[in-house]
């Protein structure tokens, strides 16, 4: 009867509370690894075996994040220094690509798409229209 009354009074009864259980983990700073007991329950599950490791952990990746940074400026520098003593085709991790063929290529596809396309008034064709009559007097004029 009471359970009545709690229903009428818009009162919820509490869902039941599953026992919590406890469970080994390994702590997730590659430098620790230790194994941990850790308590499932709702929310976030802990991932590092103490505040300390934790704080550890953000450190490591503030300091790994910095010197990847650095790694890639100099690897972009070693590039450009490469490149500027004619060197870059040698590299196969640098395309040699020649960049007026590719965009001369693109140019003849888009042609190619805009005389299929018509006089189609679609915003798609109209930007490819424009891009193309943009570009393609900047290829013809640069070829001898």
């Amino acid at each position: 009867m009471s359970g009545d009354r709690e229903k009428a009074r818009g009162v919820r009864a509490e869902p039941p509370q599953e026992e919590a259980l406890e469970v080994a983990a390994f702590c997730a700073r590659p430098a620790c690894r230790s194994e941990f007991r850790r308590v499932t329950q709702p929310g976030r599950r802990q991932a590092y075996c103490s505040e300390l490791c934790r704080w550890a952990a953000e450190k490591d990746v503030r300091q790994l994040r910095a010197r990847l940074a650095h790694f890639e400026s100099v690897v972009e520098q070693a590039r450009i220094d490469l490149a500027a003593h004619g060197r870059a085709d040698d590299d196969p991790a640098i395309p040699s690509v020649d960049a007026r063929s590719v965009a001369s290529l693109a140019v003849a596809r888009a042609s190619g798409v805009l005389r299929f396309a018509g006089g189609s008034n679609e915003p798609l064709a109209e930007e490819l229209r424009n891009l193309h009559d943009a570009v393609a007097p900047l290829l013809s004029s640069g070829r001898s």
